[in-house]
């Protein structure tokens, strides 16, 4: 199957299709806003950075560490979408962006990333999903019933490095599958922290990686809870637009519909809801109630009843409609 019938394809019920000319024109690929979204992106973190070196300063260097983390998020959310080719028709063009403006600065690839993500689209809460695999590594993060405070307080141990074994998990399983494909990684950061140390910023490379290992892991964290957490597939949610920005930026949050339709980029999801059918759309605070009164679920369990039956998802769409 080529990567665009995969992303057309999977896991799409019939009563919630999109008639073809309209997935075709939600589907057509476009170099913006995502390009000058990732610029502003890179700019926020600039200023948090500059602020640092301006005002050297605890709070300085905390408010920034929050900052950049949260960016760095952001990017990598954009880095999701060019996993879905969702950039440019040409796959070189659209691999290099979404390497060089976000996935690379991470200490990621596309090529690795993209062989993990798939594999999640594919078999999504079930026993082979990577993400479940993940949760179950980090029993008991993940249980069911939850409380917002045990939400908040994993999260406030990612501000002192709790996570960093869940970064290294997140590399290590998303690692590319050519030994040459982490050579450019590789040079990005030799040669990013070789010039900063020149010029005398070190300090703002020891605020990257930082900010890599706490803040940004705890924005992933909490956006997890979002997604699939508590159901046997993904959930179907409505923030506000600070709550947007903070926890899952770019319209991530109309994940339903991105399982749904992986090839729609991140700016039409919200025309995807207005025309799809399925479950109902929850709040922020419906879905902490949720995980507050859920039946016991250990970390990681799969839900879905593609596992229990030993069955596969299939696709409902035939076609490239790209």
């Amino acid at each position: 199957m080529t990567d665009t019938a995969f992303n057309s394809q999977i896991n799409v019920p019939a009563r919630e299709r999109l008639d073809t000319e309209t997935l075709r024109a939600l589907m057509r690929r476009s170099l913006f806003p995502w390009l000058s979204d990732a610029v502003l992106d890179w700019c926020v973190i600039g200023l948090a950075l500059a602020a640092v070196g301006l005002w050297p300063h605890f709070y300085t260097a905390l408010a920034a560490i929050l900052i950049v983390g949260n960016r760095q998020h952001a990017l990598a959310i954009l880095g999701h979408d060019g996993t879905h080719y969702t950039l440019s028709r040409s796959a070189p063009l659209n691999d290099f962006l979404t390497n060089l403006l976000c996935l690379w600065p991470l200490g990621l690839t596309v090529s690795g990333y993209r062989a993990l993500h798939y594999k999640h689209h594919k078999d999504t809460g079930t026993e082979n999903d990577p993400e479940l695999g993940h949760k179950r590594m980090r029993s008991p993060q993940w249980d069911l019933p939850a409380t917002p405070w045990t939400v908040l307080r994993y999260a406030l141990m990612d501000l002192v490095g709790h996570s960093l074994a869940d970064y290294l998990i997140i590399v290590r399983f998303s690692a590319p599958q050519r030994r040459r494909d982490c050579m450019p990684l590789a040079l990005f950061h030799i040669a990013a922290i070789s010039l900063l140390v020149w010029l005398d910023c070190w300090p703002i490379a020891a605020v990257w990686y930082f900010s890599l290992v706490t803040s940004f892991m705890m924005f992933f964290r909490l956006r997890l809870w979002l997604e699939h957490q508590g159901t046997d597939d993904t959930q179907r949610l409505a923030l506000a637009p600070w709550q947007g920005a903070i926890l899952s930026p770019h319209d991530a949050w109309h994940h339903w519909e991105h399982h749904r339709y992986p090839a729609i980029p991140y700016h039409k999801l919200a025309q995807a809801r207005q025309l799809l059918d399925g479950p109902p759309i929850l709040t922020l605070g419906d879905l902490m109630a949720v995980f507050a009164s859920a039946r016991r679920i250990p970390s990681g369990t799969p839900l879905s009843s593609a596992a229990e039956s030993g069955g596969e998802k299939m696709p409902m769409i035939s076609g490239d409609v790209s």
